[in-house]
């Protein structure tokens, strides 16, 4: 998908401290509608602290989170949620005693505008919003994320590879503006990272999603082919940001993390 001018996440001026540790410190970053923006930066360098205020686990001490040109920074997460912010995690958060279809379900219960009282009421109006979910489920995620063999799965049975593959359902299942991937690629063969590269381009990319992404990773393989722009943290303050070259040459990103950068081996289509 190519990037527009409209920014659609700012944040700005943001600062946060756990005690006596400054987790950042004046970080300002504006992404744009239709983009793959990269944070990378070494262990520590505050780059999930950020994905966690942006998406309202976190409140910065100060600054500002902006969506779409509306200041959120007073809202709670599942409101965030509603406003079209999904996210993934580090470390996998499902509920391992679930199938796989019913965790991807949960990604959808925002969208649901029937109650128990509404259910119990209206049945017929409540059957064809459960049947409308389910459809989309399976024919725009399952299909996408080639995961129907899984379906009805227990999710704890499953490959940690496969698990992420969820993970990464269960939030499109929201049918979000903007995604927050947090290290997706971490623990994955190189089979599974080319997969998972190109699950990410085809929700940037294709018709039906258009996804603005805003990508943790440390795989600078991956970051550099797939990135529009890439931003780099280094002791929660910002010491680079533009095209992936750019950043990959940049002297103070060599010294602070990346040092040769490794072979890409991932090719945008």
């Amino acid at each position: 998908m190519t990037p527009v001018d409209e920014v659609q996440l700012k944040v700005e001026d943001i600062h946060i401290s756990f005690g006596g540790v400054q987790a950042l410190m004046g970080v300002t970053l504006e992404v744009k509608k239709g983009e793959i923006f990269s944070l990378i930066g070494p262990n520590g360098a505050g780059k999930t602290v950020l994905l966690n205020c942006i998406n309202g686990i976190y409140r910065p001490q100060k600054g500002r989170v902006c969506f779409e040109g509306k200041d959120i920074g007073y809202l709670r997460p599942y409101e965030r949620a509603s406003l079209g912010i999904a996210r993934t995690f580090q470390k996998i958060e499902l509920f391992s005693g679930m199938t796989v279809l019913d965790n991807i379900r949960l990604g959808r219960h925002i969208h649901m505008k029937t109650g128990l009282l509404d259910g119990a009421i209206y049945a017929v109006r409540a059957a064809r919003e459960e049947i409308e979910h389910r459809e989309f489920i399976e024919r725009e995620i399952i299909d996408l994320l080639e995961i129907e063999h899984i379906r009805d799965k227990v999710v704890g049975m499953l490959p940690y590879g496969l698990q992420k593959r969820v993970e990464l359902a269960r939030a499109l299942a929201l049918n979000p503006k903007i995604l927050l991937l947090d290290e997706p690629m971490a623990g994955l063969n190189l089979e599974e990272v080319e997969d998972m590269a190109r699950f990410i381009l085809d929700i940037n990319e294709e018709q039906r999603w258009r996804v603005t992404c805003v990508l943790v990773e440390h795989d600078m393989g991956v970051v550099m082919d797939i990135s529009h722009r890439v931003a780099a943290l280094n002791f929660g303050e910002k010491i680079s940001e533009g095209p992936p070259e750019e950043v990959q040459n940049d002297p103070q990103v060599i010294k602070a993390y990346l040092g040769e950068v490794e072979e890409i081996y991932v090719t945008r289509r």
